[in-house]
């Protein structure tokens, strides 16, 4: 479109120059300017009404536009050389052939010769054949599947994060969750015993409002089940057929329940291609008012399960600390995709047609009927 009206307004302004080294006859110069603005005036409108839309509308044969140079013409030729399109009458005496320009003699003169012309633009932009799209993104088949493992033992709700670790927690993970678009998410809780709280999903909605739905003491809140936490959470990803799959442990305390080893469920994570980052919750004992008194956590274990799993091991001793380690875990297993959008077109010509034999219509009844030349 925007090729058609830069050729258009080339022809103009060619034929402004031609003026100045050809010596063309005034009515035929006049017509030329006349066909030409026309016809680029009636480009920018069909270029502004394109931008308007936006990608929601085009023309399957654009160049057919070229074809309005017909209307232009016509317009030109009714404008220039109206005695060809008026019949006249010789009278003997020229004062019978004085006339008032009356509406109804101006109406007479131009409204069929308007109509027509309308309805010729019609019909070529029909010709140009509209179409709207419908423009359909198809999401990546293949992403990271990621289950987060949570821990909800009674010790998660200590103070030394604001309010308590716990929220912190949630919050934390809550917002992991709205920078992983693409990818399907899980939740796995766990203290005395491991429970799937959402399945592998898209629907981040619904796995972040069950995350936010979580309370300590939704599971027996006494003990600390890590092995049975990972293995619930193995056991949903082992079948997956994503590029990368990965396990988010949090917790704050040491494994002391359950029925599987924490170093025999790593294993069977990398057994799997499944990664494992360990992320141990809590701040340095005696560091706050609010801190243990003494160490919680086995930082041993969580490291050796971390690189048994081709994962890390981190620490975070307060909720900025923890929400940096989810960012880095999210650079660290960032995808690249690539979308396929799919194009819908569908055929809006009919209109134009409807309307064209509309105008065309119209002209030919006012002619005939209402609007009748004598002679």
């Amino acid at each position: 479109m925007m090729t058609l009206f830069l050729i258009s307004c080339v022809l103009l302004i060619l034929v402004l120059l031609s003026s100045l080294f050809i010596n063309l006859p005034e009515k035929v110069f006049a017509a030329l300017i006349w066909t030409f603005g026309t016809l680029t005036t009636l480009l920018l409108a069909a270029l502004i009404i394109q931008r308007l839309l936006g990608t929601k509308a085009a023309f399957a044969n654009p160049w057919a536009l070229l074809l309005l140079i017909l209307p232009a013409g016509v317009l030109a030729a009714k404008s220039i050389w109206k005695k060809s399109f008026t019949p006249h009458v010789l009278y003997s005496r020229t004062q019978q052939t004085i006339q008032q320009a009356s509406l109804r003699a101006l109406l007479t003169q131009w409204l069929p010769v308007t109509l027509y012309t309308g309805a010729l633009v019609l019909f070529v932009l029909a010709l140009a054949r509209p179409v709207l799209l419908r423009h359909t993104t198809i999401p990546p088949t293949q992403g990271v599947d990621i289950m987060l493992v949570m821990d909800v033992s009674a010790s998660m709700q200590r103070q030394d994060f604001y309010p308590n670790r716990f929220a912190a927690a949630q919050r934390t993970a809550d917002s992991f969750i709205q920078k992983r678009v693409n990818d399907r998410l899980g939740l796995v809780v766990f203290s005395r015993y491991a429970m799937l709280q959402a399945p592998l999903t898209l629907d981040h909605d619904a796995v972040r409002e069950l995350l936010n739905a979580l309370y300590l003491g939704i599971i027996d809140p006494t003990y600390t089940a890590i092995g049975d936490a990972v293995g619930v959470a193995i056991s949903h990803l082992k079948d997956s057929q994503a590029k990368s799959k990965i396990i988010i442990l949090l917790t704050d305390g040491d494994s002391n329940a359950g029925t599987i080893d924490p170093r025999l469920a790593a294993q069977a994570a990398a057994s799997y291609g499944i990664k494992l980052y360990t992320i141990a919750t809590a701040s340095p004992p005696g560091s706050g008012v609010y801190s243990s008194q003494e160490e919680e956590i086995n930082e041993g274990l969580l490291m050796e399960m971390a690189k048994t799993a081709n994962g890390q091991f981190y620490r975070a001793k307060n909720e900025m600390e923890l929400a940096n380690i989810y960012d880095k875990i999210n650079e660290l297993e960032k995808t690249t995709f690539t979308y396929n959008i799919r194009t819908n077109q569908s055929d809006f010509y009919l209109p134009f047609v409807l309307a064209g034999l509309i105008l065309l219509a119209a002209g030919l009844v006012l002619e005939k009927l209402f609007l009748i030349r004598v002679p």
